[in-house]
C-alpha cells in the first residue's frame, strides 16, 4: 500500500502513535476532515516516503514536530484549521500560508514572526549536595575569614615595603 486516505471518515481521538511502523511505505496519507485530536505524532517523519500528508479539519493540538524537516520528498502539507501553535518547524519546501490558516498560536515561515521569547532569566542556584544549612554557613564563614586574611596579609606585606630599612626595627 503507497496510500491511505481516511478523510471524511469521522474519526476521533488521537492518531495512532506508532503510525510510521504500520505503515512505513505510504507515499500519501490523508486524514483531513475528521475529529483527531492530540499532537501530531513526530514519528510521521519516519516516513521518509511520503509525498502529501494532509491533516486539515481536525483537532489536532501542540506544535508541527521539529522533525518533519526529514520528510524530504513532501511536496503537499496541509494543516489548516487545527488548534495547533507555536513556530512553524523549516520545512525542506516551502509552503503558502494558506497551508497553515485557521491555527491561532502559529507562527514562523510563511507567517508572522514568531514573538521573543517570554522566558526571563532567573538567578541560578548552586547547591552543593551533601552540605546541610551548619556545614554551608561553615563553608561560608572560612571564605570570609579567608579573603580577610589574604586582604591583611597582602596590606601588611605592601606596608612593609614601603618602609625604609632603618625604621623596619622600629615596627618590631
Amino acid at each position: 500500500m503507497t496510500g491511505l486516505d481516511l478523510s471524511n471518515d469521522n474519526f476521533s481521538g488521537p492518531i495512532l502513535q506508532d503510525i510510521s511502523r504500520q505503515v512505513p511505505y505510504l507515499t500519501s496519507l490523508d486524514l483531513s476532515y475528521n475529529s483527531f485530536s492530540g499532537s501530531i505524532p513526530q514519528n510521521i517523519s519516519n516516513m521518509i516516503y511520503l509525498n502529501l500528508l494532509n491533516l486539515q479539519h481536525n483537532q489536532l493540538s501542540g506544535q508541527i514536530p521539529p522533525q518533519f524537516d526529514l520528510l524530504t520528498r513532501l511536496t503537499a502539507f496541509n494543516v489548516v484549521e487545527n488548534l495547533l501553535s507555536g513556530p512553524i518547524p523549516t520545512l525542506p519546501r516551502k509552503f503558502p500560508a494558506s497551508n497553515f490558516a485557521g491555527n491561532q498560536g502559529h507562527c514562523g515561515s510563511p507567517l508572522d514572526d514568531c514573538p521573543p521569547s517570554r522566558r526571563r532569566w532567573r538567578p541560578v542556584r548552586i547547591r552543593l549536595h551533601g552540605l546541610n544549612d551548619q556545614s554551608s554557613i561553615g563553608v561560608a564563614i572560612g571564605f570570609v575569614v579567608g579573603f580577610v586574611v589574604a586582604f591583611y596579609s597582602r596590606t601588611a606585606s605592601s606596608a612593609l615595603s614601603l618602609c625604609r630599612p632603618h625604621m623596619i626595627h622600629l615596627l618590631f
